[in-house]
């Protein structure tokens, strides 16, 4: 399977919503489903005005997630070395080595804007993203208690972070 990354286009929207929509892909994110495509068309059309970048995730030209990163500030903010990132992936290509490559191809952009400390929360639970982020060289740093709430319970957000030569 060939992995390929490119800035989200318009016509991405719709198969971008279907995955952000999907259940159990959704069990982790911040966004909670539903998710309207007006307001994922008003996400796309507000990245043109910040420092954001999203970019979908292709396995073999079909669209299989999206990935951003978030840079934190421009050259003149004290925080301009930081960015974070944010992954979403179709269920269906889970376990596949797609989000292993979306990390190094963060990595690799993250590197293009100076960033040198490259940071994320996941979800207490999410064993699948932690796994993936330590074998990466994330590490935790800390918790953010009940920062979380799905279905009326409360969860932690897990912080990592690794620094980028």
């Amino acid at each position: 399977m060939k992995v390929t990354f490119r800035k989200v286009r318009e016509g991405d929207l719709k198969r971008l919503n279907e995955i952000i929509n999907d259940v159990e892909a959704n069990r982790f994110l911040n966004t909670a489903a539903p998710v309207s495509m007006k307001s994922t068309r008003d996400f796309f059309n507000s990245l043109r005005k910040d420092e954001r970048s999203w970019y979908a995730v292709l396995a073999d030209g079909v669209v299989v997630g999206g990935i951003i990163l978030n840079l934190h500030g421009d050259k003149t903010k004290r925080s301009s070395h930081v960015a974070s990132i944010g992954i979403n992936l179709a269920r269906e290509y889970w376990g596949m080595g797609v989000g292993d490559k979306a990390i190094k191809f963060l990595t690799g952009l993250a590197r293009k804007h100076k960033v040198k400390r490259f940071e994320l929360q996941y979800i207490e639970g999410n064993e699948r993203a932690r796994r993936l982020y330590e074998k990466n060289g994330f590490k935790k740093e800390g918790v953010r208690k009940k920062a979380f709430k799905l279905n009326g319970r409360y969860y932690d957000s897990i912080v990592m972070a690794k620094f980028l030569k």
